[in-house]
């Protein structure tokens, strides 16, 4: 995947935001909240209990845990009610968002989830 298209650039400078954030002491940030938004976090976390699933018993998938996931606050970035992102983001995070989800008006959530992969793997 060519990860040239310039909103690339705005998930990246979304996720470089995040030290503001971390500075401060908040346990989550807009980047978390993106993660979430667009599916990113449950996504992953799915792919990873399919794969250890499929290692335990590749002939039975366990519904039941799939479920759990999706739905659990637990498993998602974001620590905080959505309705609270008022009281911790100002314009310039709210205009940042936006232009991170400009990407899906031409790139795939595949292509978008790989080019995050690829961003957290630089970070460690």
């Amino acid at each position: 995947m060519n990860f040239n298209n310039k909103n690339f650039e705005h998930i990246k400078d979304l996720y470089e935001m995040d030290k503001d954030f971390k500075e401060q002491l908040f346990k989550s940030t807009l980047f978390d909240f993106y993660l979430d938004f667009i599916g990113y976090t449950t996504n992953r976390n799915l792919k990873k209990e399919e794969e250890e699933e499929n290692k335990r018993n590749p002939k039975y998938k366990n519904y039941e845990n799939y479920y759990k996931i999706r739905n659990s606050l637990t498993t998602h970035k974001w620590k905080y009610k959505v309705h609270d992102a008022n009281q911790i983001f100002g314009c310039r995070e709210y205009e940042q968002f936006g232009k991170a989800l400009l990407i899906f008006e031409n790139v795939g959530y595949e292509d978008v989830y790989k080019f995050i992969d690829n961003l957290l793997v630089e970070e460690k």
